[in-house]
């Protein structure tokens, strides 16, 4: 079964050049709407009896179909929805190969990776609170791979203006900050910007916390601008519920906020050459 967010903004060509592959293969083809979330999805994954299941599709959709494979315990594939589909490119699948990602689904290897929790919403990618993200479109690589990707920025960050009254918990006292960027695995931090992962099985998230305080025992020691954790699960708090950004999607959360990591939550199919 192939899921399609058909709220993308894909070219309407490709789109249907996707459509008639699917079609020509014998697979079910199920469209989300703007409104439509996993329960769509789970719903069509048992009516169908599907037993992989396939999303075409941004980053801030992913998690609708990867929520319902992992927790039916069903293969999945992530076919890529442009240059700037993040996850692909850290699973290894070439964006320019919408084909190759598509004949993953039967000719493939396959593992294990992990999923983010914030607050009970699932995450493939990232977290971010106090921080205003933009992804980075990707350059054409030789390499299309996870290790080539990584080294690369995957979003710009910034402080949001004004900032939020945040804290966090690094020890058994609050410490204040202006922004956290959770990431669903390890990633790379430098002054402005977030790196890619050269793997999302290693079942930590990554987290880069920005603006601590001078006076804090969690302030940089001069290394940059960020402190970094690797943490099977985390905490934050505020005054105020928090406007956070989920993979690309503007989520209200209420404090106190948990994050945790799902080791080995999704079982993921790519193809043999990634």
């Amino acid at each position: 079964m192939l899921v399609l967010d058909a709220t993308t903004r894909a070219a309407r060509a490709a789109r249907a050049e996707l459509c008639r592959e699917v079609q020509r293969r014998g697979w079910i083809l199920v469209e989300l709407g703007s409104g439509d979330d996993y329960p769509e999805v789970d719903d069509a994954a048992a009516e169908h009896e599907a037993d992989v299941v396939a999303f075409a599709g941004p980053d801030r959709s992913q998690s609708k179909a990867a929520v319902v494979a992992a927790g039916r315990e069903l293969a999945y594939a992530c076919v890529p929805a442009g240059r700037d589909d993040l996850f692909a490119r850290d699973l290894g699948v070439d964006p320019d190969d919408v084909m190759g990602a598509l004949g993953a689904i039967e000719n493939y290897c396959e593992y294990y990776v992990a999923l983010g929790e914030v607050n009970g919403v699932t995450f493939v990618n990232y977290v971010a609170l106090g921080l205003d993200c933009r992804p980075v479109r990707a350059q054409h690589s030789a390499e299309p791979c996870s290790w080539a990707f990584a080294t690369r920025a995957s979003y710009i960050v910034a402080c949001r203006r004004p900032s939020v009254r945040l804290h966090w918990f690094a020890s058994p006292r609050r410490e204040r900050c202006e922004g956290l960027f959770v990431s669903n695995n390890r990633r790379r931090f430098d002054a402005h910007a977030v790196g890619g992962r050269t793997r999302l099985d290693g079942g930590v998230l990554g987290i880069g916390v920005l603006g601590v305080d001078r006076g804090s025992t969690a302030a940089p020691d001069g290394a940059g601008p960020w402190r970094e954790f690797d943490l099977p699960a985390f905490e934050a708090d505020s005054v105020a519920p928090l406007r956070a950004d989920v993979d690309g999607q503007v989520v209200s959360l209420e404090p106190p906020v948990r994050f945790r990591i799902l080791p080995r939550a999704l079982r993921v199919r790519v193809p043999l050459h990634s």
